[in-house]
Formats: structure tokens, sequence, C-alpha cells
């Protein structure tokens, strides 16, 4: 009997250092989930807190072809493109393809970057938690019958002069009560400058102004429903060694080139070697303020969510839209 009660209570000690390390072994792993990353200078931050996120910042790429779910919960299309303007960093506007069976019947329609809203990951709901895009589709704050009347992006419009009339991106601003931040200088004879659909700017080479190759743009990093292109994601010309990892720039350091079909940036080999760069595994860290940070002031150019305009998640603060 007494062997009996030995022999149960080191099983029982056993089991209990089994589960400890168990359970260890789970906290650790969701400690790993949501540690600190290595920014491109090797720091560490702690920018990954909730509520400390870059707002939601998506590859554009990732973004096209999405679903978008009106405020009715009815499907109003997919997103179709995004229009962007590199030289002020925004989203001009994003184009949703409705109706039709494919490309046979649907219309295409210019939305305001704010209608987009936030909504929750299907994996994440039950911890409450807000994300932008993934998972599956894009909530708007319109219904059906408000994008049916939207202005149309025809054929007419996709044209390279037309893109960059701020006339039509003021129509459809007013039409969706958006404020047109522009106004007041940012646009000379009613023109936007370096005007691109998100898909044409994908691919296009980057030189620099000694005509000298460095690289291609992979993709455009934006934050939606803040209009923002937070990034454009470069990557290097093979020439230059530099390995496999993307580079950030700030979409104002890149100009368009006088034949229209490439971008231009004052950069060296040696100025892109030293610049904040991440891993191709590593798209989180877009969305960390402090690589951000490292990012813009590295190429001299003023950091849109350091001006004091924006609530704790990088989102602007709401302003009355005039009725």
């Amino acid at each position: 009997m007494k062997r009996t009660t030995t022999q149960l209570a080191v099983w029982g000690a056993v089991t209990a250092l089994s589960v400890s390390a168990f359970t260890l072994s789970i906290s650790a792993a969701q400690d790993d989930s949501t540690a600190p990353s290595k920014s491109a200078a090797g720091r560490t931050t702690d920018s990954f807190q909730r509520g400390k996120m870059l707002g939601h910042v998506e590859r554009a790429n990732k973004l096209i072809g999405k679903e978008v779910i009106g405020s009715d919960n009815q499907k109003l299309g997919k997103i179709d493109n995004l229009v962007v303007e590199l030289e002020s960093g925004h989203v001009l506007y994003a184009v949703i393809g409705s109706g039709g069976i494919g490309a046979i019947g649907e219309k295409k329609y210019a939305v305001a970057p704010g209608v987009f809203t936030e909504m929750q990951d299907r994996s994440e709901r039950t911890e409450s938690r807000s994300t932008f895009g993934r998972g599956g589709d894009l909530h708007a704050s319109i219904d059906k019958a408000k994008l049916n009347g939207a202005p149309q992006f025809t054929k007419d419009i996709d044209k390279e002069a037309e893109l960059a009339k701020a006339d039509f991106v003021e129509q459809v601003y007013q039409y969706f009560g958006q404020n047109a931040w522009w106004k007041g200088g940012a646009t000379t004879d009613n023109q936007f400058h370096n005007v691109h659909k998100a898909s044409d700017l994908i691919g296009m080479k980057v030189i620099n102004v000694g005509n000298e190759p460095m690289g291609k743009v992979d993709n455009l990093a934006v934050d939606l429903p803040a209009a923002r292109v937070v990034y454009v994601i470069l990557s290097p010309d093979s020439s230059l060694n530099l390995g496999s990892d993307y580079y950030a720039l700030p979409g104002p350091a890149l100009t368009l080139s006088t034949d229209k079909k490439t971008l231009t940036s004052d950069i060296s080999k040696e100025k892109l070697a030293g610049a904040p760069h991440f891993t191709k595994d590593n798209w989180s860290s877009l969305s960390d303020p402090s690589f951000a940070s490292q990012v813009y002031q590295y190429y001299g150019k003023q950091a849109y969510f350091e001006t004091g305009g924006l609530k704790p998640t990088g989102r602007p603060e709401e302003k009355k839209q005039q009725q």
C-alpha cells in the first residue's frame, strides 16, 4: 500500500510538471506572436503594441480584386484599381467594378477612400481586434444605391491626361461628402502631379538622376481609409548587389521621368545601401511608426503621421464635412 501511494505521488508530480511545461510553451508561443520586431536599423521597437500601429497599411496588389461589402452587408463589387498621386503621397480614389459578368457589362465607379471602414478579421472577431482587409472583404459605409450614383470611371477618364485633372477628383469627393484636402495650393492649373493607377506603377523601373538603374516598383503600401500612399516598395536592381531585401521609399521621393515610363529618385547606390529596408517575409514592419519615421527622415521628407493631426492609431482626426 505504501509503495502504491509513493508511485501515485511520483506520477502526479510528473504530470504536473508536464502540464506546467506545456502551459509555458503555449505562453511563449503567444508572446512570440506579438514580440517586438527588428527595425531596418536593427533596433528593437515596441510599436507593435495594439493601438500604436500606423493605421491599416496594406499592399496595393492585395487590395486590388478584393470584394467590397456595403453598409447593408450586400456586395458592392470588387476593387478594380487605386488611383494615386506620389507627389503628395495620397490615394486619390479607388475604382470599384460592379455588375456584369466578368468584364462584360461591368461598370466602374470612382470612390473616395474615406468611405472604406475598418473591419474585423474572421479569425479574430472573438478577440475584438480590428483589422483592415485581412481575411477577405473590405467594408464601406455606402450601399449599392449610393455606389450606382457615383461618378463613373469611364474609358475617357482612364487616360493619362484625364487622371491628373482635379475636377473629376473633386466631383468624387463632393459626391461622398469627403474633405477636398488639396484645396489651397496642393494643385496648380487644376492638375495633380505624378498620378498613376497602382497597377501601372507596380513593375515600373526606377532610375536615379544619373540615369543609373535603381530597381523597380514591387508594390505600394497604402492606408486606404486614410487616403495615403505610405511607401513605394522598391526591389533593387541586381547590378547594385544589395541582396533580396525590399526598400521602402516615401512617394514624394520619386518623380516621373520625362519619358513618363520610369520613375526618378535622387539617390545613389551608396545612399540606397544605407536606407531602411526589410526582408520579403516581414511586411508587418511597414505598420511600425518607428520604421516609418526612419524612412521619411532618411529621405528628408515630412512624415504625414508626425504632423500632430493623427489619432494614436495613425488615423486622421475626423473633420466635419460640409453638407
